[in-house]
């Protein structure tokens, strides 16, 4: 199936030099499929590798020929296979599809190479302006514009349909690409809507009893979206910078969650697009129900609160959604996974409209 695709924010895929798009990178665009995939299964209770504990799916043919699993996915699992490398791949085993891109991007020349947010702080005596700095030279720029997006099953049994649900939610709620921390990947689908009950059908055959407490899941994440009538890139990096004040008194809790370039280099859990339409945000992230980072008052809870309540005082906030929580806007304090993914893919408003 191709999928063609307009960008809303500015696009990065990395390449093959460090630094540098000189094209979109269909490894780029893999990396996140797969990032959200199985924060999807997790959710679900599925099987999804640890890389936090090293692990790595492999197929085992010999455990495979052994196993006496009536389904095939459960014959896989127990030859090594967790529930995404039997789509994404893994050593030893073919990924399910190809993904190709058709590039018809070019370099965005109106991202600046410096930004300042509208905030300041002290430091050595003297107030400075929180900066983010950004490539100047046209072949180390995000991308804009027009691509398409191919997708061709390998095997017979897989349906290229899964993956198009994947886009569609991530062009509904979250960015696709490299450094969506630095508001880059939103897009839309050109041509409407893709079908999500092929996604949505395939995640259930992957439920089961696991927990994830400490890794993204579906149950540990949010989805927002805030309007900002005419907000320029600089709205971005003045949020970027207001949430990290909510951490202010505790470092290291602001390090967890926002991340941090010292001490190892900690990727921030929270991201926030750069302005879209007129004056649009997304802002998601996941938070860890449990964390040592944890003290005195705060726990996964009030760290969402914290952030929720902000956006609600500041920004004319849309949209809210947060399993199992009283936060969320649209089914406070349900806990049921399945129909919350069904929310989240649209898919209850088409029963509705059934």
């Amino acid at each position: 199936m191709d999928v063609p695709i307009t960008t809303l924010t500015p696009l990065w895929t990395g390449g093959i030099e460090t630094g540098k798009v000189d094209r979109l990178h269909e490894t780029g665009i893999l990396g996140s499929l797969r990032w959200w995939m199985e924060a999807l299964v997790r959710g679900m209770g599925g099987e999804v590798s640890d890389p936090t504990q090293n692990e790595r799916s492999g197929f085992d043919k010999k455990k495979y020929d052994e196993s006496k699993a009536s389904e095939e996915a459960a014959r896989l699992r127990e030859a090594g296979l967790c529930d995404v490398s039997q789509i994404f791949g893994a050593t030893g085993w073919r990924k399910r599809f190809r993904l190709e891109i058709e590039d018809y991007t070019k370099s965005d020349s109106a991202v600046q190479p410096q930004i300042r947010a509208q905030r300041s702080y002290n430091k050595n005596g003297g107030n400075q302006n929180p900066t983010w700095y950004f490539p100047q030279n046209a072949n180390e720029k995000p991308r804009s514009g027009a691509l398409t997006l191919r997708i061709q099953s390998l095997h017979p049994d897989f349906k290229p349909e899964v993956i198009g649900g994947l886009l569609q939610f991530l062009a509904d709620w979250t960015a696709i690409g490299a450094r969506p921390q630095m508001g880059f990947g939103v897009i839309e689908l050109a041509n409407g809507r893709l079908d999500t009950q092929p996604l949505y059908d395939w995640l259930l055959t992957t439920a089961g009893s696991k927990s994830y407490h400490q890794l993204p899941s579906l149950r540990n994440i949010f989805l927002a979206r805030i309007h900002l009538p005419g907000a320029q890139e600089q709205a971005t990096f003045n949020l970027k910078y207001d949430l990290r004040r909510l951490f202010a008194a505790d470092q290291p809790l602001r390090h967890f969650i926002m991340g941090t370039v010292r001490d190892g280099r900690i990727a921030s859990k929270i991201k926030v697009s750069r302005p879209f339409g007129d004056g649009l945000l997304r802002v998601w992230g996941w938070i860890p129900e449990e964390a040592t980072q944890y003290r005195d008052s705060w726990s996964g809870k009030t760290v969402a609160q914290a952030i929720h309540d902000h956006l609600q005082m500041n920004y004319a906030l849309q949209i809210w959604r947060e399993f199992n929580s009283l936060r969320d806007s649209v089914a406070p304090n349900s806990g049921d996974a399945a129909a919350f993914l069904r929310g989240l893919l649209g898919l209850e408003e088409a029963d509705d409209a059934a």
